[in-house]
């Protein structure tokens, strides 16, 4: 009994140690996105060389050529997404290109009009996210039913046309044994730029400001990590397609919130007076302290991927305009200044709200 449960124990431990080791190797692949790519491209065309040595395939260039083709786009999304659509593209051009071989051989010259017919109008067609679709389609539709000697041309073409669906379901295969999310990247620097706001929003509420260097240098980093969520949307909307409008919505809450931050900081800063009279009331530090918390706790949910119920209410708006009158500006200059500073508090209240709803809806997806 005694042997039984150590050996049980040891197995327990083994099995724990090998899945913490996947985790690690995991973690290590993701965190080096390019070299995981470079890996699984060789790894694909290693396996299709093995392939088509074992299994010996007519014109079997087809198959490694697409299968750089359809993983040239590291996120396994893009490469699934293409690769189907490149199936796809293919059957169809190839189904239209075989109709032809049933023309009677009186009615050859009607080929060029059948291929031009269905040229204008899968091409009518190619637009949108659809393109790659219908432009395979044309191109192979071209290569079955353009032919000289019919015979072995049609042969040659249906080769071509087997071993680029071979070389696509390989690169499909590949692309999810070691798959590179584009959605972890934009989590990653979604996650990074909720820090860096919040950071910022805090430095402006402080009575020691950061020098002008930190902050553009902050602002810099932040707004280079938006344009790099802008440019990763496209793969991310293709792995998580049913949530596009929403990713999308969340980039443009977040510019708005970058953009009110900046002017926040301007606002709070732009003279002396002003800036000791927000300093000097108290309601308003709290009310600045309730929104650094919630900033805090979306930061930790959304790096944890923890739920968003627990985050606190957001601060009433209302309370906005009765510390405004509270403090009563001296002249025109400063009153622009405070009640300009809290419009834009407002308005950050509001983009907050957005933001806070568009991530419990992807929570729940």
């Amino acid at each position: 009994m005694e042997k039984y449960e150590i050996t049980h124990i040891y197995i327990l431990l083994l099995n724990s140690y090998s899945y913490a080791m996947y985790l690690r190797l995991k973690a290590l692949l993701i965190s080096h996105a390019q070299f995981s790519h470079a890996l699984r491209v060789t790894l694909a065309i290693a396996f299709t060389l093995a392939f088509y040595s074992i299994v010996h395939v007519p014109h079997s260039m087809w198959g490694p050529v697409t299968v750089v083709v359809v993983m040239m786009q590291p996120y396994a999304g893009a490469i699934v997404y293409k690769g189907f659509q490149r199936i796809g593209g293919t059957l169809l051009g190839a189904l239209l290109g075989l109709l032809t071989v049933l023309f009677p051989h009186q009615l050859n010259y009607l080929i060029p009009v059948w291929m031009l017919a269905w040229v204008f109008l899968l091409s009518l067609k190619s637009y949108g996210k659809n393109i790659y679709f219908f432009f395979l389609a044309v191109m192979t539709l071209i290569i079955v039913s353009y032919q000289g000697d019919t015979a072995l041309e049609v042969s040659v073409a249906l080769w071509r046309v087997a071993n680029i669906l071979i070389g696509s379901l390989i690169a499909i295969a590949f692309s999810l044994l070691l798959p590179i999310r584009a959605v972890t990247s934009w989590n990653t620097l979604f996650n990074q730029n909720l820090r860096a706001l919040r950071q910022l929003y805090q430095a402006h509420a402080s009575a020691h400001m950061l020098s002008i260097k930190q902050l553009n240098s902050m602002k810099r980093e932040v707004l280079e990590r938006h344009m790099k969520m802008i440019i990763l949307l496209p793969n991310v909307q293709k792995e998580r397609h049913k949530l596009a409008g929403h990713y999308r919505t969340i980039i443009t809450v977040q510019r708005t919130l970058i953009s009110v931050t900046e002017q926040l900081i301007e606002t709070h800063w732009s003279s002396d007076i002003s800036r000791r009279q927000l300093l000097a009331q108290t309601d308003l530090k709290q009310y600045q302290q309730h929104i650094i918390t919630i900033l805090n706790q979306l930061e930790l949910a959304s790096v944890n991927h923890s739920n968003l119920v627990n985050i606190d209410e957001l601060p009433n708006i209302e309370l906005l305009s009765t510390m405004a009158e509270e403090i009563s500006p001296d002249d025109t200059a400063n009153a622009l200044g405070i009640y300009g500073y809290f419009w834009l508090t407002r308005q950050f209240i509001c983009q907050l709200d957005a933001l806070i709803l568009q991530l419990r809806i992807l929570n729940q997806k």
